[in-house]
């Protein structure tokens, strides 16, 4: 196992990146994932920063006006071929990914697409954008974070780790998001030691159409 390739992944962004930091400076530690490239669609986004002070490539694909989604698409795949990634973390990437991109990350073996999203909520509650502001002004108790596989629909797919968070009576909205961004950080990096030792698995729910993502101490067959 020792001497088995690093998993080869991209970062997709499009604003200040302080999450793709997190998995930056996380995968520095790890033997079993090298990310490979940083994807932004925005030109000007402070992640592009952020990647340069990790020496890793940052490749900006921005969408014209008159280019067509699924070309835009193509564009981001020969970006990804050059670098031979073979896995994609979103970390506030603000585009939705059409099926035709995903098909090119499923894996059979486990039946999910090899991407891998942080929305900030307890899915399903609050899909969608502006998750927090959502809670927040809906005056939440308890709110989370959900790590997931992603699928053909928006903030669905398998889930791999949720995490709830309290909320404080004093919060405002700063400090209610900035709890929640740290819960994050925190199950983003839990999933990533796993993914790189290969402690998961992936298994069919008996009697559903449904997958879980079981996370181990001892190491199984991922991928």
């Amino acid at each position: 196992m020792a001497n088995k390739k690093p998993l080869r992944a991209a970062i997709f962004a499009s604003g200040n990146g302080t999450n793709a930091e997190n998995i930056l400076r996380h995968c520095e530690t790890l033997d079993g994932i090298e990310v490979a490239v940083l994807v932004t669609d925005q030109p000007y986004a402070g992640v592009i920063q952020r990647a340069q002070q990790f020496k890793v490539p940052c490749e900006i694909v921005a969408r014209q006006r008159n280019t067509s989604k699924h070309d835009h698409e193509d564009a981001i795949m020969e970006v990804l071929k050059k670098y031979d990634t073979d896995w994609i973390f979103l970390a506030g990437y603000m585009r939705i990914l059409t099926a035709d991109f995903l098909r090119h990350f499923h894996d059979d073996s486990l039946g999910i697409n090899r991407i891998v999203n942080i929305h900030p909520s307890l899915l399903p509650a609050f899909p969608g954008k502006d998750s927090y502001l959502e809670a927040y002004n809906a005056g939440v108790k308890i709110s989370g974070v959900t790590l997931h596989f992603v699928d053909d629909d928006v903030d669905h797919g398998p889930i791999i780790l949720q995490q709830a968070f309290e909320r404080d009576d004093l919060d405002d909205f700063d400090t209610f998001r900035a709890r929640g961004m740290q819960v994050e950080y925190e199950i983003y990096r839990q999933f990533l030691k796993h993914l790189s030792d290969g402690s998961w698995t992936v298994e069919d729910i008996q009697g559903s159409d449904q997958r879980i993502v079981l996370l181990s101490s001892d190491k199984k067959k991922g991928k």
